[in-house]
């Protein structure tokens, strides 16, 4: 399902706890960081365990404002390629069903 946020900073409410979706430097998946790569993860909000979290939405690239256009404009998510059970499948689904996400592919 290709999607895009109505703004920046985009905060959304989930199963697990309010999150919010953030650009950092470094690669997410995989656990390796690579500092000259930017991509945005949705990240919670609340105190405590969850907080340190990340689930990444956009593939890597090279700048910072490369990832913010593409939250803006359109981007691909696919919950169902995860475990219905998973955090990333439960965190995905509630991005694509929050308040001013908007659907692309109708």
């Amino acid at each position: 399902m290709e999607i895009k946020l109505p703004h920046m900073p985009f905060k959304f409410n989930t199963p697990d706890g309010q999150m919010e979706i953030t650009v950092r430097s470094g690669s997410l998946k995989g656990k390796v960081e690579a500092r000259d790569l930017f991509a945005a993860a949705a990240t919670f909000i609340q105190h405590g365990p969850k907080a340190l979290e990340r689930i990444q939405i956009t593939p890597n690239v090279k700048s910072h404002g490369e990832v913010m256009k593409t939250l803006l404009t359109g981007f691909m998510v696919n919950p169902e390629a995860h475990d219905n059970q998973s955090l990333d499948y439960r965190i995905l689904s509630a991005l694509c069903k929050a308040k001013g996400v908007e659907e692309l592919d109708n």
